[in-house]
């Protein structure tokens, strides 16, 4: 009798522990997100990250038009990606139709026109997200609503809409191969690690509070120091802060080499 009467118990415990599990995951990955670690907080927005750019993407796939975020700032550049003919013509000045270094002979009008739209478009594509990540991150991450600064937020909506564009097939630049691996290779050439920068930028400035508030609309806020002060960094919030800027670098120069392989510089 008494082992019939706690069977029922047993099944019941057994039936909440996929909540139990699921509300822990989400309360440790809440913890990572905030933690004042500032890699801990590196980790969680990898892995929600992740989660949500793959989930977008299958979602962008199969239910919104393509190239839906083509003609928009997530794709688009503020400086544009034109190219010049100078360094070419440089190259053809200096040092002629053709140059030697030991075995290796090289056409200079070629090699510079080449390299030195590359250096070009770079400084443009970077000029761009560095106007964006000063406003809609270093900016915004000075308020703070409870625990969540706007910069984070902006942070999550980039995620969302990288997802989409990629989906979507937004991005202009021919797959880096057949069916999908073709433009998940592209994704990963530039804008997984353009993101990842964004993502570091956000991580190492969430406590650069200037105002905060408990709520959005009935909070009140107040100022937790002062704007023009420059804020206080732990030393890895300051090596994240570089790592993010030199990552989006690379990635801009990564994006600089496809424009001006397929020649988008040129139109």
């Amino acid at each position: 009798m008494v082992k019939d009467a706690t069977k029922p118990a047993a099944s019941a415990g057994k039936t909440g522990a996929p909540a139990k599990s699921a509300r822990q995951l989400l309360a440790n990955w809440y913890g990572l997100l905030f933690s004042d670690d500032v890699y801990k907080r590196m980790i969680g927005f990898l892995l929600l990250g992740l989660v949500i750019i793959a989930v977008t993407w299958v979602l962008a796939f199969f239910c919104l038009p393509d190239g839906l975020l083509e003609n928009t700032m997530i794709v688009r550049k503020l400086f544009g990606v034109r190219g010049s003919t100078r360094p070419g013509e440089w190259g053809l000045k200096w040092l002629g139709e053709t140059a030697k270094i030991f075995r290796w002979e090289f056409s200079p009008k070629e090699l510079f026109d080449t390299w030195g739209n590359v250096f070009l478009v770079t400084g443009k594509i970077f000029l761009h997200h560095l106007l964006v990540v000063s406003v809609f991150i270093l900016l915004f991450s000075r308020f703070r609503i409870r625990r969540v600064s706007l910069g984070y937020l902006y942070f999550l909506v980039y995620t969302v809409l990288i997802g989409i564009a990629a989906g979507t097939g937004s991005f202009t630049y021919p797959p880096q191969g057949d069916g999908i691996w073709g433009m998940i290779i592209l994704f990963l050439r530039f804008a997984l690690i353009e993101w990842f920068a964004y993502g570091l930028l956000a991580v190492a400035t969430l406590r650069w509070t200037w105002v905060k508030a408990d709520s959005l609309l009935n909070g009140r806020w107040e100022k937790a120091g002062r704007f023009f002060s420059w804020p206080a960094l732990l030393p890895d919030e300051r090596d994240l802060l570089l790592f993010g800027f030199l990552f989006l670098l690379v990635a801009n120069f990564s994006e600089a080499k496809l424009i001006v392989f397929y020649g988008r510089h040129l139109i």
